[in-house]
């Protein structure tokens, strides 16, 4: 009776270290692709008298397909930002500003099962014209950060999010969308696995 609880105990134990072990370990993440784009078909600009609607296309580049969950470490470039067209409003991507740094953020879910991954984007800067009185500003890149966010589900990626704010003039302009058009930019799904 006393050595199978001895047992008992021990076998217990060396399943939690395991565990302990197995998570510890986990402190890379791996994508599967090191280009990510993202399609909006409608991502918004408001905060002054109307808010600015567009499609919006981004693409990445990650420095490496495996990366450190390290606040703040540089990850990669957003090297490609376009707006294809505007339903209110219009607003462009300064091209000489890219490539704009991502740099990791965090991530949600309990190891080793991540339900999002999000990273700061630096450094944009966007040129809006608001659709009410036509008043144009531009989002300086010296104060502009976006939140990338990244939802994943059974390891795939399956939406991007974006949220920020910034000066633009005399007030603080948001930026949001939302969109489920995530690939490695050739079209097929993104993966993301603790290593």
């Amino acid at each position: 009776m006393k050595l199978s609880k001895l047992l008992l105990v021990v076998v217990g134990a060396t399943a939690l270290l395991v565990t302990l072990v197995a998570t510890a370990s986990a402190r890379n993440l791996e994508d599967s692709s090191q280009t990510t784009r993202a399609s909006w078909t409608r991502m918004n600009f408001s905060g002054g008298f109307g808010t600015v609607e567009c499609e919006v296309r981004l693409t990445s580049s990650y420095h490496t397909r495996t990366m450190t969950k390290t606040i703040n470490s540089l990850i990669g470039y957003l090297y490609e930002g376009e707006v294809t067209r505007c339903s209110r409003g219009s607003a462009t991507v300064n091209r000489a500003s890219l490539p704009w740094h991502i740099r990791y953020r965090s991530f949600t879910g309990t190891l080793p099962n991540i339900t999002s991954i999000e990273g700061f984007d630096l450094g944009s800067e966007w040129t809006f014209r608001e659709p009410t009185f036509g008043i144009t500003c531009t989002v300086p890149r010296a104060t502009s950060s976006m939140i990338s966010s990244y939802t994943i589900s059974s390891g795939g990626v399956t939406r991007a999010d974006v949220s920020g704010s910034s000066p633009c003039g005399s007030f603080t302009g948001t930026l949001e969308g939302s969109t489920t058009n995530v690939t490695n930019g050739a079209g097929a799904r993104l993966t993301v696995r603790l290593i």
